[in-house]
């Protein structure tokens, strides 16, 4: 494997206007010098990275590529895909100088060292593992299926070839998606469809991009295109980097716009957001960044597959409602958490995804405050976030606290246990050993005193939990009352909506019954009169099923007729001699070679607009 090494030159900065040069060493897998060159531009590392192929490229500093973040993610994206960046400086959480990481490595450096002889050194520590990486890409991969070219305007060959190239798509997102499946990859699938068939297929895989070598490949045609990107992060990682976990619970509205709300467990908000066009590792980076999800909730039931991917990858206890949350239900907890709070809530994403938080948080804060209780009653000092995440985790209250307790033990004798053995070792000092040996019969009397008090407080806890129990019954009952409640509000307004309906449904009727009265009182008076569509002249075409009037070749307003029945229809009397007048007409016209449409247009308005 070869390593590239790299070092700014003296004076140059990469967030001068002018373009930075650099010193460059390349070694193989002995630490033999194959390449090297100074004053050497970016775009050339850049182009010798894909001539050489090195497995790394070391640096002593990688803010020398680039001063901000965002120019230097766009800079490494440039790198081959399987290169790997080191920061040789940064050893185990720690910035050190390169100087001393070569003299732990063993390798002797005198003096300050030039910018050829640092990336040398920088290119020999990475060889040896020494450094840290950095992560600038996700672990997932994006695959972008999509026409080769624009498509224009044309007559029905380009809807043909339309029509195939959507088709071309639909087969090639097929045969990945086999491809993915016999693999088992882990993936979600969005497409862009049209009335015509699908235009674009995008797959997020989650895994990186030297995965799907072999298995999925590169196209560029006339017709199709498939595009296989690796996903890069917005900001520069290094492989070490830890944060502290705060135990968190996380309510989650998926869909293309994915709503976000992490509370922690006393329930105060501290992220409430929603985004769109973000996937699971989108959403488990967003919730990682605020601390360590022990239930992961949803408004809905079933839980969506999305939601349980997300609980299984963060490995959080999944909270399942008994019933989907209604959106009353919803509101009402919403607006009351908002008025506690101080907040504005207008997003329905951010609504759906609080509301399923706050219920999680509302079914187990009871146990979690009689687990705060218990502890401050017995006035120890142990990890209240630890024992709170395992009665999350399914365990009583007694187990978890008896669980740090005995944490706690464990540690204070490990921290005094050297201390013993190095005292042991003294002959001199039996008095301190005796002291020692009697600070621990006290620390057992302590510890038995303290389970003492544990059972007495499981006790009340016992009697504390029945007491709940016939509170919950009470308020069971009342809640089942409010539902029922509910439920006859919501059957009242269908009722009054199909009443509505019904009304509107009447007042048509008597608009209809009032124009077949007209009809039937023309009739009467011989006004109007029942003409079969088979006795019409051949320039007056009637389509009753459609209700379409052709007249002389062009299409009417079908008002002329006043009912249009199977085979008949119900018109004025004189309107067929009407029609007779304007066929001759036509006919005289056409022989004096007059303008038809000027004529026909001068009499529908003499005609037809006083009807």
């Amino acid at each position: 494997m070869r390593v590239m090494g790299i070092d700014i030159e003296p004076g140059q900065s990469p967030s001068s206007s002018r373009t930075p040069s650099y010193s460059i060493v390349v070694v193989n897998d002995k630490g033999e010098i194959e390449y090297k060159a100074e004053a050497v531009p970016l775009t050339r590392i850049l182009r010798l990275a894909w001539e050489l192929r090195p497995g790394k490229l070391a640096v002593d500093n990688i803010y020398e590529l680039a001063a901000e973040e965002k120019k230097l993610v766009k800079i490494l994206s440039l790198f081959p895909d399987r290169l790997e960046v080191v920061q040789v400086t940064y050893v185990n959480g720690t910035f050190k100088d390169i100087r001393d990481v070569a003299r732990e490595a063993g390798i002797e450096v005198q003096g300050k060292p030039t910018p050829i002889k640092t990336a040398y050194l920088a290119a020999v520590l990475a060889l040896k593992g020494i450094g840290t990486p950095i992560k600038i890409k996700e672990n997932k991969t994006k695959i972008i299926i999509s026409r080769g070219r624009a498509i224009g305007p044309g007559g029905m060959s380009s809807n043909r070839y339309k029509r195939n190239l959507r088709g071309l798509i639909l087969r090639v997102a097929k045969r990945i998606k086999e491809e993915l499946d016999s693999h088992g990859f882990d993936y979600d699938y969005s497409i862009k469809r049209s009335k015509a068939g699908i235009e674009r297929a995008v797959f997020t895989v989650y895994s990186p991009r030297e995965s799907l070598y072999g298995i999925v490949r590169k196209m560029k045609g006339h017709d199709l295109r498939v595009e296989i990107k690796p996903v890069y992060k917005s900001k520069i990682e290094f492989g070490d980097a830890k944060k502290e976990a705060k135990p968190l619970i996380v309510g989650i509205d998926p869909g293309i716009e994915v709503g976000i709300s992490i509370i922690d467990l006393h329930g105060n908000p501290l992220l409430l957001i929603s985004r769109r066009n973000i996937d699971r590792e989108d959403i488990i980076d967003i919730v990682r960044k605020h601390g360590k999800p022990i239930l992961i909730a949803t408004d809905v039931t079933p839980v969506p597959d999305t939601v349980k991917k997300i609980a299984s990858t963060l490995n959080s206890k999944l909270f399942v409602p008994d019933r989907r949350l209604g959106m009353d239900e919803k509101m009402l907890m919403v607006d009351k958490y908002s008025t506690q709070y101080g907040i504005k809530i207008d997003d329905p994403h951010v609504r759906d995804s609080l509301a399923a938080a706050l219920k999680a948080y509302y079914e187990i804060s009871h146990k979690l405050n009689h687990a705060r209780g218990l502890l401050r009653r017995m006035d120890i000092e142990v990890d209240e976030d630890k024992v709170l995440e395992c009665v999350i985790g399914g365990k009583t209250i007694n187990e978890c606290i008896e669980k740090e307790i005995e944490k706690e033990i464990e540690d204070n004798e490990s921290e005094r246990q050297p201390q013993f053995s190095a005292v042991s070792h003294n002959t001199d000092n039996n008095n301190q050993i005796e002291s020692l040996q009697e600070e621990n019969i006290q620390l057992k009397r302590e510890i038995d005193k303290l389970r003492r008090k544990i059972r007495d407080l499981a006790f009340q806890n016992t009697l504390l939990q029945k007491r709940i129990d016939e509170i919950k019954m009470m308020y069971n009952k009342e809640l089942q009352k409010e539902r029922k409640i509910y439920e006859l509000k919501l059957e009242i307004e269908n009722y009054i909506k199909s009443l509505n309906s019904l009304k509107e449904q009447l007042e048509n009727e008597k608009i209809e019954n009032k124009e077949l009265l007209s009809i039937i009182e023309g009739l009467a008076a011989s006004k109007l009169t029942v003409v079969k569509v088979s006795d019409l002249p051949s320039y007056l075409q009637i389509n009753t099923s459609e209700k379409k009037i052709i007249l002389l070749g062009e299409e009417v307003n079908n008002s002329l007729v006043k009912l249009f029945l199977a085979d008949s229809i119900i018109i004025e009397r004189d309107l067929i001699k009407d029609i007779e007048t304007l066929y001759r007409e036509k006919i005289i016209a056409e022989s004096e070679n007059l303008d038809l449409r000027r004529l026909l247009d001068d009499y529908r308005r003499s005609r037809f607009r006083t009807k």
